[in-house]
């Protein structure tokens, strides 16, 4: 295969993996440790908001501790994928002949 199409090829992967992981992410509610819809529950079933501990409620939603890390964690996925499609597009190397 032609070099500039493993490259393209590999950049298509890298980008689409990376942003599959951040929608799956995103959908999951990884970046929240008490999310805005579970505050809205609480709030409509009558509580002040979510109980964090006997008598202590959160009223407003909280990220959770790897949120930050999250999209170094999507683009190190990404940059993988890529490079595993580069490194799987490369020419075949004849086998070395045994004396």
């Amino acid at each position: 295969m032609r070099t500039p199409i493993r490259v393209s090829a590999a950049i298509v992967v890298g980008i689409a993996v990376a942003l599959a992981m951040m929608a799956h992410d995103r959908q999951s509610g990884a970046e929240w440790a008490i999310s805005p819809e579970q505050i809205a529950d609480a709030q409509g079933a009558g509580k002040p908001g979510v109980e964090i501990g006997p008598g202590r409620f959160a009223r407003h939603p909280v990220a959770s501790e790897g949120a930050d890390l999250l999209p170094v964690k999507w683009g190190l996925v990404g940059l993988f994928a890529a490079c595993v499609v580069l490194a799987g597009t490369g020419r075949r190397r004849a086998p070395a002949a045994r004396v």
